[in-house]
């Protein structure tokens, strides 16, 4: 497929992902299903900025490794000690300082490294977010991927428009109409 066509689907999945996220509260299979499918439509969305601005994307398969044991053992170390919220904050302002280095990578050194390091990132920021907003103690793992995934797919989507479009992308986001709507009321 080419860039424009997957990134074409990337939108229109982002229009479907909060009724997806509302049907996988309710329908138990969909739960299943649903993460997966945000994950692929974020694969394919991060595929499509490659595509398009034609960056050749390196084989970087030890940081995706790297990124899933960080991962777990964050997650291992959460359930042990019982402290998520505590856990999260740290692993957020982390992701954030991470994201910055993750930039000055992408400018000064490799665009390729960078970016790849870059969406990793999100990918990781959007999990501890979702980890950290989730108000019940004891609550489903499936339900915080399943979140995790929504915020992650946005995350991805809105990084990946704002790199294509170059920033103007983002006043998609601008929400003065509603205000002016609301003032003639």
């Amino acid at each position: 497929m080419t860039g424009r066509v997957t990134f074409i689907i990337a939108v229109v999945w982002m229009v479907l992902t909060i009724p997806g996220y509302i049907l996988s509260k309710k329908i138990r299979y969909i739960s299943y299903l649903y993460p997966i499918i945000n994950a692929v439509i974020a694969g394919m969305t991060i595929a499509s900025y490659y595509i398009i601005q034609s960056i050749e994307a390196d084989i970087l398969d030890c940081h995706i490794f790297g990124f899933i044991l960080f991962m777990v053992f964050n997650y291992g170390i959460i359930i042990i000690t019982s402290k998520r919220k505590q856990i999260s904050l740290i692993n957020i302002i982390l992701s954030i300082i991470g994201g910055l280095a993750a930039i000055y990578l992408w400018t000064v050194i490799s665009v390729s490294l960078g970016s790849h390091l870059l969406f990793l990132i999100i990918i990781y920021l959007c999990f501890f977010i979702a980890l950290y907003l989730n108000k019940q103690k004891d609550s489903n793992y499936l339900t915080i991927v399943n979140f995790a995934s929504v915020i992650m797919f946005g995350g991805v989507f809105l990084l990946v428009l704002i790199l294509i479009t170059e920033g103007e992308g983002i006043e998609i986001l601008d929400m003065s109409w509603w205000k002016d709507r609301k003032k003639t009321r």
